[in-house]
């Protein structure tokens, strides 16, 4: 067979340069991003500590005045400086006063001004002298520090030339009306000397809880975008701490921000991501040369190892009787190429083999399981079975354990997930409970069902501790590995494995009576089952507060009676469908509170029912759904009765806004008659006492001002329309003496009907 061994050759070459290329090209390119990666996470991390430090160093210097000056304006002289008056008599107290403040400025920051300023007593005190509330053009400026809404804060004066920073403290403390202020001022130059100590690297500014730059602590005042820079932190003000980049004018910038909960200052510590991989590109370059010095050993390598493997090719074709026909129907182009092409045919098809026998066996194994689970074994087959699938034979007692999921709120998973997690379940379970003490986990009715038992003799108590333990390890687990709640129900132990589907009715039962205990809960069905005691779990008096409560639309009664309510319902220990129908009854009372036939919703203005015929069913398998208290008290609050409250409290504000509206008309129809309240009322078949609350609750106005307005409101426009004489409006409005219509409209309008008439009427009306 004639072997072109100049192509495999060639082959041969090209296959061993790319495999031993190949891994120092990805290794070089790996390197030199991981090299990268780690630089500028170092830098960060440098940068954070670095920012944590001047932020440190910044609010321990802050907090010092913050503290002295507090000291301080507790002191009892300040305190009776405060009460007195500007007066010569006073001046030794003025002066003890002034060498205190002198004093105490002995902070490592240098302050630039304490003030100190007497409001009642109209005097001031600062570094230079004492000072009347006269003597000072920048009264207001200082006195504006008075509406601050707190007893303390920092305060950024932008104005001042230069800029300064204020702590600014009502004196007495905590107190919002002030007899007094304290004034400490320090230059921003200070803030901005004390923020570049410590700096090695970046940029740092400080932001006021408004966002403004308070100090550049580098060359960040020439750093550009600082505007989109304070605009993406104030977008991320909920954050106390974060690291991101960002896209300053074309340059990448590495962002470190911590907002002080102090003062609620922003301190950024703002680098360069081209400085921060300067030192990455030295390594680059680096890792490039010896990539390719190592290229050119693979190279040689290559060379060498090709020439020596191709020799064994032609006596291993050879051995495996490779014919020259053979290569011409399997269209290779060599005969290497066929080994492998037959060797590969032959492991594939034995993988598959394995792989399929291994899967019938599992499938066999479960379906063994649910089928004994289901009760459709049969006595007679059961040993061997066991024996076939590898089951342990000489149980002397079994029990079934049935897993589900407590709730996916809270939690990263979506509904879809819950098969897969509950698979991920049987494989946690699988992997922590022995082969020897348990059959294969399967899935069931939305539950994860586990067959465990033993060999060892015991009493009951042994048994439910042994698989209390077994419980709580898996719950402990699932918690760890899928940060999921889930509770367990555990059957009675029996002694024979065809009792197995009584042993898991028992255990799916004991589940359903975690509606009662809660989630994250360790059922034995002994424990939590109520025996042939039925009580009835539903509090009638309750309910009925309940319903009158939401009629009444008392939104904080309502919710204290729901929970009351549903507290009593799961306070006795009851069968679960005793749960359930109480449940269904006070979801029925509920919603017989808004049918068309219902006392509460007579009206006219409820148009359409909130609960219809359509959704009822939704409804209640929705109740079914619900496994835990605190759910059921959610969903009955906002999906039942909040419905409920709105509209009832719609339909009352528009049966109000409609009988005012009859009011209103009713006085600009009659307002020259001796209309009254009662009149009204009577017409309107209302009590007086009910309609006059009504009618101003709505109309902000009593009935008898808003008679009043329009009587006034009318003569103004007779006055001025027409020619009708001062006594003829007062007799049409009802006055019965023209002196009390002058009288009320010079009240109401500061003028005598006449003198209104001379200014507003036309001239033209004799």
């Amino acid at each position: 067979m004639k072997i072109r061994s100049s192509k495999y050759f060639i082959r041969l070459l090209i296959f061993s340069l790319l495999i031993g290329s190949i891994p120092v090209i990805v290794v070089g390119i790996t390197s030199y991003y991981l090299s990268s990666s780690i630089v500028q996470d170092k830098v960060n991390e440098r940068s954070m500590d670095a920012l944590q430090q001047t932020q440190l160093r910044v609010e321990q210097i802050l907090k010092t005045i913050d503290y002295s000056v507090t000291q301080y304006i507790s002191s009892p002289l300040v305190v009776k400086a405060m009460s007195l008056p500007y007066a010569a008599e006073y001046y030794q107290t003025y002066n003890e006063m002034y060498q205190s403040m002198v004093r105490s400025q002995t902070f490592e920051l240098t302050i630039g001004n304490m003030t100190f300023l007497n409001l009642n007593g109209q005097w001031g005190i600062d570094n230079n002298n004492i000072f009347k509330f006269d003597d000072i053009n920048d009264l207001e400026e200082l006195l504006r520090y008075e509406r601050l809404p707190t007893f303390s804060a920092w305060v950024t004066n932008k104005d001042s030339r230069p800029s300064s920073i204020s702590l600014v403290k009502k004196i007495p403390l905590n107190s919002l009306k002030a007899n007094g202020l304290a004034i400490v001022t320090i230059a921003e130059s200070e803030l901005t000397r004390l923020v570049r100590e410590g700096n090695q690297s970046g940029d740092v500014l400080v932001l006021d809880s408004s966002y403004g730059v308070l100090s550049y602590g580098g060359a960040a005042n020439e750093m550009p975008g600082i505007e989109q820079l304070t605009s993406e932190l104030e977008n991320r003000h909920s954050e106390a701490s974060n690291q991101f980049n960002i896209s300053l004018n074309g340059e990448e910038y590495s962002i470190i921000a911590r907002q002080s909960s102090y003062n609620s200052w922003t301190y950024v510590s703002a680098i360069s991501i081209k400085e921060i991989t300067k030192d990455s590109r030295s390594i680059g370059w680096m890792t490039l040369g010896a990539c390719l010095l190592m290229l050119l050993s693979i190279g040689s390598l290559a060379l060498f190892g090709s020439r020596s493997f191709y020799q064994p090719i032609r006596q291993l074709a050879s051995a495996l009787g490779i014919k020259p026909d053979d290569s011409q129907k399997a269209k290779v182009k060599d005969e290497f190429t066929l080994i492998g092409l037959r060797l590969q045919s032959m492991l594939q098809k034995e993988y598959k083999l394995s792989e399929e026998v291994a899967g019938k066996v599992r499938e066999m194994r479960q379906f063994f399981v649910l089928k004994l689970l289901r009760g459709e074994e049969r006595k007679s087959q059961l040993p061997a079975k066991l024996t076939e699938y590898g089951f342990p034979e000489d149980w002397l007692w079994h029990a079934v354990i049935a897993i589900q999921i407590d709730s996916l709120d809270d939690s990263r998973y979506q509904e879809e997930d819950r098969d897969l997690l509950l698979f991920a379940i049987a494989n946690i379970t699988a992997e922590l409970v022995p082969a020897h003490e348990r059959l294969d986990p399967v899935l069931m009715e939305q539950s994860q069902v586990t067959i465990v038992g033993g060999h060892d003799a015991g009493d009951e108590a042994e048994y439910k501790s042994r698989l209390f333990a077994i419980a709580e390890l898996i719950q402990r687990a699932v918690e760890q590995y899928l940060h999921l709640p889930v509770s367990i129900g555990i059957s009675r132990p029996r002694s024979h494995l065809m009792d197995v589907p009584f042993s898991c009715e028992e255990a799916l039962e004991a589940l359903r009576y975690r509606i009662r205990i809660g989630a994250r809960s360790v059922l034995f069905i002994d424990d939590v089952h109520p025996g042939d005691n039925t009580i009835s779990v539903f509090p009638h008096r309750v309910a009925k507060e309940l319903c009158d409560a939401v009629k009444l639309a008392e939104w904080n009664k309502s919710r204290e009676l729901l929970e009351q309510c549903i507290s009593l319902i799961f306070r006795e220990q009851a069968d679960w469908r005793q749960y359930q129908m109480s449940l269904i009854r006070l979801y029925t009372m509920l919603i017989e509170l808004v049918q068309p036939n219902s006392y509460a919703l007579q009206l006219e203005s409820l148009e359409e029912p909130i609960f219809s015929a359509d959704n009822e069913k939704e409804f209640f398998e929705q109740i079914f759904e619900l496994q835990s208290q605190e759910s059921i008290k959610v969903w009955f609050y906002e999906i039942v009765i909040e419905p409920i409250m709105n509209k009832f409290e719609q339909q009352r504000k528009s049966h109000a806004k409609q009988i005012s509206d009859q009011v209103l008309q009713m006085i600009y129809q009659g307002f020259d008659t001796e209309l009254t309240l009662e009149a009204c009322a009577a017409e309107l078949n209302y009590h007086p006492n009910h309609l006059g609350p009504l009618f101003s609750k709505e109309t902000g106005v009593s009935f008898s001002e808003c008679l009043q307005q329009y009587r006034l409101q009318m003569a103004k426009q007779w006055l001025v329309e027409t020619d009708m004489k001062i006594g003829e409006i007062a007799e049409r409005l009802t006055y019965t003496n023209p002196q009390n219509f002058i009288r009320f409209f010079r009240k109401m309008e500061n003028m005598t009907p006449g003198q209104y008439r001379k200014l507003h009427g036309d001239p033209h009306i004799s």
